[in-house]
């Protein structure tokens, strides 16, 4: 019916929207029925008419997600994608969705979240767009003026050299083994900012934590309680550390790095969203 390239690009599309792999992959596939029982054949575009319907039944996911993540326990973070490639997280961690992207983006009014995926993140002219959403030109552009003013300054520049990011993850990852404050404040900016999602599932801290000082005294304290394993991994489409506790992956975390250091942890241990992937540690680390 489509290809795997077309359908790919529609889950990750999804993604971008919702932050779930389960959901994007859901509505892709009802999409997909809408088109068989609408007699495909006769549809000139296939693309353009699933990309729009995908839109706006993630539109719709989104609204009855509002009501959902108001009483959610803690911050709400989207499903990280690392782990063995698939095609559609391929094609995730070659864009711009990063873990912090998507949460700010949970700040967005749904059709503010839709422009700016398809303007900022797939580069979708806007002529396109008002006819995805089926809007004037205009009120697609002023959805995106409304979505950048809500985001602020978030990050959506290219990725980082992976040698030199890994460099600065392996600094950090060797400071908080060695229990060295000095060099875990040399590693993170002083406006640095730590998010994190248990889902009320696993113990986690329930409100962001600000600056360098705290994040530090925060992971001491986590190195004092616990016995854990950490490695770098790619998350999204930024280097991350996937983090281990008796040989079980307990938390996967994205980072963003600011002037060669990092600047936001986006730390994700609630386990229906990060059990997904088997054990995409090397298979070294493994024995």
């Amino acid at each position: 019916m489509i290809s795997q390239a077309d359908r790919s690009r529609l889950i990750s599309l999804a993604y971008g929207y919702l932050g779930s792999l389960a959901e994007s992959e859901d509505i892709v596939q009802e999409a997909m029925l809408r088109l068989v029982q609408d007699d495909g054949a006769q549809i000139r575009n296939r693309e353009a008419w699933l990309t729009t319907v995908v839109t706006r039944l993630a539109i719709d996911r989104l609204r009855s997600a509002a009501r959902r993540r108001e009483v959610y326990p803690g911050e709400w973070l989207p499903e990280p994608v690392f782990g063995g490639p698939s095609a559609e997280q391929d094609m995730i961690t070659r864009s711009r969705l990063t873990l912090g992207l998507l949460y700010l983006m949970e700040r967005l009014e749904p059709e503010q979240r839709a422009v700016y995926v398809l303007r900022e993140v797939f580069e979708y002219s806007y002529d396109r767009i008002s006819e995805i959403l089926n809007k004037s030109e205009a009120a697609c552009r002023q959805l995106m003026v409304r979505a950048r003013a809500a985001l602020g300054c978030a990050n959506t520049a290219p990725p980082e050299d992976r040698a030199e990011a890994d460099r600065l993850l392996n600094r950090f990852l060797e400071a908080l083994s060695h229990g060295d404050e000095r060099a875990l404040l040399g590693v993170l900016t002083e406006d640095a900012i730590l998010v994190a999602d248990g889902g009320g599932k696993v113990p986690s801290v329930i409100n962001p934590i600000h600056g360098a000082q705290r994040i530090t005294r925060f992971f001491m304290g986590i190195r004092k309680k616990n016995v854990l394993e950490a490695y770098v991994a790619g998350v999204n489409s930024r280097p991350g550390i996937l983090t281990y506790s008796g040989g079980q992956l307990a938390s996967v975390a994205g980072l963003e790095i600011t002037d060669g250091k990092i600047s936001a942890i986006y730390s994700v241990s609630n386990p229906d969203k990060i059990g997904h992937a088997g054990d995409p540690r090397p298979i070294d680390s493994r024995r």
